[in-house]
């Protein structure tokens, strides 16, 4: 026989999980916008509640802080990027250099999206962000990128396109360094525009990469 009280139980869970889902993705969008459009500084609890259309109780009861709510917005994101990144890996192109410089294009991707420079200036780096929860992120993310670029090297050392002689993980440290370096110079002290600050990004990359290459005999 069956239980009508637990099935009219399971629907009513059912139907609250989804109430709960809706809002709050409702809510991951109204701060998204805002964010976009006037920074994240400028931008607080009671704004994003306003546009959500829900209570400013309810927004702290959904994600606790305005950090945590740009790092759940953030690390679907990521996540994109780094899945790109792992198709590249897994398909890579036949020049190193090009293979890198593809890669890197991919996780550039994040602040060419993100143009607000006060956005990205919340989640720069472990120590550097806003919250703790967004240097969480940060970390997070400085990892998987390091680690991508090291497997992207270590697949050419063994077609031995790349020197093996070479510690694939120093060549991905100093590769990481050069792209964050240019990302927080752009970010933060506005140095030139976007085109211009990839373009010499590309440059020492490149020159970077080439001496990985195998030397001529």
């Amino acid at each position: 026989m069956v239980d009508v009280s637990v099935q009219t139980t399971e629907k009513t869970i059912s139907l609250r999980d989804r109430q709960k889902n809706r809002r709050r993705a409702i809510i991951l969008a109204a701060a998204k916008d805002l964010f976009s459009k006037q920074g994240y500084s400028s931008t607080n609890m009671e704004d994003i509640a306003e546009q959500a259309e829900v209570g400013v109780a309810t927004v702290y009861n959904y994600f606790g802080s305005k950090g945590r709510l740009l790092a759940d917005i953030f690390r679907p994101d990521f996540e994109i990027l780094f899945e790109q990144g792992a198709r590249l890996i897994r398909n890579p192109p036949e020049d190193p250099i090009v293979a890198v410089l593809s890669l890197v294009d991919i996780y550039r991707h994040f602040q060419s999206d993100w143009r607000n420079r006060d956005v990205l200036q919340a989640v720069l780096g472990p120590g550097l962000s806003a919250e703790p929860v967004l240097d969480e992120l940060a970390e997070y993310s400085e990892k998987q990128v390091k680690q991508q670029i090291e497997e992207l090297i270590l697949g050419y050392q063994k077609c031995h396109k790349v020197r093996t002689s070479i510690d694939a993980n120093d060549a991905a440290m100093i590769i990481f360094f050069i792209f964050n370096q240019h990302f927080i110079e752009y970010v933060i002290h506005d140095v030139g525009d976007f085109d211009q600050m990839k373009k010499i990004m590309d440059r020492q990359i490149s020159f970077i990469v080439s001496a990985l290459l195998p030397l001529d005999i």
